[in-house]
């Protein structure tokens, strides 16, 4: 592992390079090597996410041709929203919004697939209404967080939108931590129920049962996912030191 001298132009970089991988290790950037292989292939999430591809999938075959245009307009929404968006390699960024163009099948997946992540889809349920003329929600505002190894306080304010005719949906907490303790991690919390979540435990790399917070530096970030399916921009990142013993 190496430590990396960043400059006033480059304040933060990370991903994959050559054989190795940037990331942040107690403050300070690092380059280590590539893990060769992943510890659990086959985490739950990965398995939900495979899940709602095959699903996607089997549904478009059986689609009408007046419901496919739907999602060819959806798809061209899509697109043509996601189009200009910043490229968020070389930051520490948690959430990486998609890159165009989407197919209309890839519109489908991405709708289902979003829904799911907040638990209101599952492959059993009637296929998702196409959210032509729906807009992407806009940014939660992320607070200051606070707490310690009993738990992480983290605040927000819901966005302010959520999109042209779209409904209220639910704001996503991304969290991981920089020890390598924990992978990226999701929760999902419906809007004006809940502005702030204190989060007691995370599951650990590789899978398992979740264990309590351990001392370290914590990434977090938000966004948002309207009741149609369409989700909006990142948050604003946050990064706070559980120190040890406090």
């Amino acid at each position: 592992m190496a430590r990396v001298k960043l400059s006033a132009i480059f304040t933060s970089i990370a991903g994959r390079y050559g054989g190795g991988v940037f990331r942040n290790w107690k403050g300070t950037t690092v380059l280590g090597v590539l893990p060769d292989s992943v510890a659990n292939p086959s985490t739950a999430k990965q398995e939900k996410s495979r899940s709602v591809m095959s699903c996607s999938s089997k549904t478009w075959a059986g689609l009408a041709t007046g419901v496919r245009d739907g999602w060819r307009a959806v798809a061209s929404a899509l697109s043509a929203a996601w189009e200009d968006f910043g490229n968020p390699v070389g930051s520490r960024t948690l959430v990486y919004p998609p890159r165009g163009p989407y197919t209309a099948l890839g519109a489908l997946a991405s709708v289902s697939g979003l829904l799911s992540s907040v638990g209101a889809f599952d492959c059993g349920d009637a296929t998702p209404t196409a959210p032509v003329g729906v807009g992407n929600p806009g940014i939660p505002v992320l607070g200051a967080i606070s707490g310690d190894d009993n738990g992480l306080i983290i605040p927000w304010t819901d966005p302010s939108s959520w999109g042209e005719n779209g409904h209220v949906g639910n704001v996503r907490v991304w969290i991981k931590s920089e020890n390598g303790t924990f992978h990226t991690q999701i929760g999902a919390y419906e809007a004006a129920a809940a502005e702030t979540t204190t989060i007691t435990t995370l599951t650990p790399r590789g899978g398992g049962h979740a264990i309590t917070i351990t001392p370290g530096y914590y990434t977090v970030q938000l966004d948002a996912v309207n009741g149609e399916g369409l989700r909006g921009a990142p948050s604003a990142i946050a990064e706070f030191l559980v120190e040890e013993g406090i």
